[in-house]
């Protein structure tokens, strides 16, 4: 089954838009097990950075949170989301950490703008 594990963390970089954010969710990155390695997908403001860890078992998840200092993880399958519609048909706003990751899972949620509400909206809508 193919899953990305959405981490959320407290580390952000200092940023005016900070002070409007959780203070345990500044950031949201993607972590996915390809079956021998994980691969970190970590969007930055001007960039994609895509990262091969080292960690070669897929069990080595706990480690990985220890170590990032992670406040929240949740699990994404693919088994039920909608990947036939256009996932934003108008783009409007800004290219964040959190815009990055919607469009990585699929996600259509226009309203979720930080890392707090994809959060929220992630274990509401049942895609673990």
């Amino acid at each position: 089954m193919s899953y990305y594990v959405i981490a959320f963390t407290h580390q952000g970089s200092p940023r005016w838009w900070n002070r409007f954010l959780h203070p345990r969710a500044l950031h949201v990155f993607a972590l996915k097990w390809t079956g021998k390695h994980w691969v970190m997908v970590h969007p930055r403001i001007a960039y994609l950075e895509v990262q091969v860890l080292e960690y070669d078992q897929e069990s080595d998840l706990p480690e990985i949170v220890a170590r990032m200092e992670i406040d929240g993880l949740c699990r994404v399958n693919f088994n039920h989301l909608d990947t036939d519609c256009i996932r934003v048909p108008w783009l409007f706003g800004p290219w964040t950490c959190v815009s990055q990751i919607k469009a990585l899972i699929g996600i259509r949620a226009r309203r979720v703008l930080t890392p707090r509400q994809l959060w929220r909206h992630l274990n509401r809508g049942h895609y673990g």
